[in-house]
C-alpha cells in the first residue's frame, strides 16, 4: 500500500505528553507535519501498513485518514 495522510488524536489525559507521543509516532514511521498541542492533534503521513502501530501508542484515541472533498463550481445547479 502507499503513503496516506492522516490526523492522530490524543486523549485529554495524555495532552501533556503530546511531544512524547509525536516521538513514538515518528518511530512507528509517521512523518509528523504538525503538532497541535492546544487540541491534542498530530497531522502527517505514514505508510498504510503501519496504521496499527499508531493505534497501539498509549494515549492515542483515534487515527483518521484524510479524505478529499470536491465541491461543484459556483453557479452549478443543486445536486
Amino acid at each position: 500500500m502507499g503513503r496516506i495522510r492522516l490526523t492522530l488524536c490524543v486523549d485529554d489525559s495524555h495532552a501533556d505528553d503530546l511531544g512524547d507521543i509525536a516521538g513514538a509516532a515518528r518511530r512507528a514511521g509517521m512523518t509528523v507535519e504538525q503538532e497541535l498541542s492546544g487540541i491534542g492533534v498530530l497531522t502527517g503521513s505514514i505508510d498504510a501498513d503501519n496504521l496499527d502501530a499508531l493505534r497501539a501508542i498509549a494515549g492515542v484515541t483515534s487515527v483518521e485518514q484524510e479524505r478529499d472533498v470536491t465541491l461543484p463550481p459556483p453557479g452549478s445547479p443543486v445536486q
